[in-house]
Parts: C-alpha cells; structure tokens; sequence
C-alpha cells in the first residue's frame, strides 16, 4: 500500500505538468483547429533560456547562481517563450489558417519545432544539464522529506508541483469562462466571421491565445524540469505526454485536459514502481504504457472533438 501510495503522489506531480501542456494544446485547438506541434519544443527552449539567462551555456548549480538572479532567468524565459509562441502563430500558422490549408500548418508548426530544436542543438552540447530547484525545499521539513506513515515518505517538492498546476489550471479556467477576455476568444472559436463583424480584434485575440500556450507549457517545463537532468528530449517528450492528454479527451475544457493529465501521470508512476500480483513491468515501460493506451482509446473511438464550452 505504501509504494502504491507513493506511486499515486510521484504521478500527480508528473501529470499536474502533462495536464498543463494539455490545456495550452485545447486552448489552440479550440480556436484555430490547429495542433500546436512546435509546444514541446518551446517547452524546451523555456528551460534553456533559463540557464542560458543564468550562466550562459555553462553548468548551472544552486550554488554559482544567486537565487534570485534564477528566479530572473526563469521570467525572462517564459517571457520568450510566450513570444516564439506568437511567432509560430504569425510565421507557421496564419498563413495557412487563412487559406484552410491544413497540411500549411501541419508543415509550418513541425518545421518551427525542428527549427528550435537546431537552435538548441547547437548552443547547448552536453548530453543533459542539471535545472536547479528555485525554491530550497532542502531547507524545509526534515530535509525535504515528509513522512505521511507506513513508510510512505514523499518529497515536499512534489506537493509544491501539484499545487502550482492546479492553481494554474484554476487561473487558465477562471481566465477562459470568467472574464471579457475569455468570452472573447469563445466568440471567435464559435465563429470567426461574426466575431469579426461585431469589432472583436480577432488576430490580436489568437496572438495571445499562442502566447499564452507557450507560457503554460513554459511553466509546466520549470516545475518539472528540477526532478531529474533535463535534455534537448526532454520538453519533446513532455510536450508529447500532454498532447495526448489533450487527445484524450478531445481537446476538451481546461479541467478536462488537466485531470487528463494528471490521470497520465498516475498511470506511468504505476507502472514503474507497481507490482499488480506477480506483475511489474518496470521503468523501462514508462512511456510505452500510457501512451499505447491512448493510442486505444483513440483506435477505439472513445474519444472525439469537444464542444466549445470552456467548463
């Protein structure tokens, strides 16, 4: 009981991160009817500007760099990624939207993907980089480490990681069904022509939509990234995790997309570390399971394109 105790929490912190990515995916889809391929990659380049903002290409380490100075890097970075979101909009995006062209976009968002990827490739050579942790969970409760009983300890960074996601996903869904800004881009999702007959600034709107993606999928990386040495893999693979937590649920609404997310990540966390009888398949499987799953459901047809509500 304890280690599937254990296993639940550690999968909670992962999918709160899938669950994020999976809502700046709808929130795209749900506007535009384009897949954002090119989020995992921002992912990445949110990561890398951080510690390229922190001490250049260098190894980065709590100690050689002042937490602050940190806590500066990681805005800058979600800063740029909420602009290459934006550039992927107008450069990858746009002008295939306009003619309907959906193999344009297809093309456009995976070409600004490798794009990113070659930019990255190049500056940063080592084979994995350490992100540092910004806050010193360390320093608090016994090392940060609680203990909940039954031998089941978990670290404090986890509860901090699931908290963050939620109360991002609280913020993504308040910000889409509760303010002017969100029955906006509803009205230009129902239909585009009559939003912009009635004076909305349609283009304007889909800007910050991609800008907002990117800054969502930015802040799944910098929660994430400190639980283990990060790679040019890794927003890729994280990016992909939530695109099918998306899939899963159609594109739905942000909670949809985010206990989607969070369902993922308890799955991958049980099969790593679960024994089901005399049955454990391991980490080796971590990946493979949750993701042919989805493959299932979709082969299944048990999922399909949501509606436009947006709770």
């Amino acid at each position: 009981m304890a280690v599937f105790v254990q296993a639940v929490i550690t999968g909670l912190a992962a999918g709160a991160g899938y669950g994020l990515v999976a809502i700046g995916f709808s929130l795209v889809y749900r506007l535009t009817g384009v897949v954002q391929f090119a989020l995992g990659e921002l992912m990445s380049l949110t990561i890398f500007v951080a510690l390229l903002a922190a001490a250049g290409t260098g190894p980065v380490t709590a100690t050689n760099v002042a937490s602050v100075r940190f806590v500066l890097a990681i805005a800058a970075a979600l800063a740029v990624a909420a602009a290459a979101g934006v550039l992927v909009y107008l450069l990858a995006v746009r002008p295939f939207l306009r003619r309907a062209y959906v193999m344009g976009w297809i093309g456009g968002t995976v070409a600004a993907a490798f794009a990113i990827r070659g930019i990255l490739d190049a500056s940063f050579q080592r084979p994995s980089y350490v992100f540092p942790e910004p806050i010193p969970f360390d320093r608090m409760v016994s090392g940060g480490v609680i203990s909940l009983g039954g031998g089941v300890t978990l670290p404090v960074r986890a509860f901090y990681v699931i908290a963050v996601g939620v109360a991002l996903a609280v913020f993504a869904a308040w910000l889409l069904g509760r303010t002017e800004f969100g029955r906006a881009l509803q009205a230009t999702a129902s239909d585009r022509v009559g939003a912009l007959a009635v004076g909305l600034p349609v283009e304007r709107l889909l800007m910050i939509a991609f800008a907002l993606a990117g800054v969502l999928a930015g802040a799944a990386a910098v929660v994430e990234a400190p639980a283990a040495p990060v790679s040019l893999d890794t927003g890729a693979l994280l990016g992909l995790k939530g695109l099918v937590a998306a899939l899963v649920v159609g594109f739905g609404s942000p909670w949809a997309g985010f206990v989607a997310g969070l369902g993922l990540g308890v799955l991958e966390s049980v099969v790593t570390s679960v024994h089901i009888g005399g049955l454990q398949l391991g980490p080796q499987y971590r990946d493979v399971v949750p993701l042919a799953f989805a493959l299932l459901l979709l082969a299944m047809r048990l999922v399909g394109p949501a509606s436009n509500e947006t709770e």
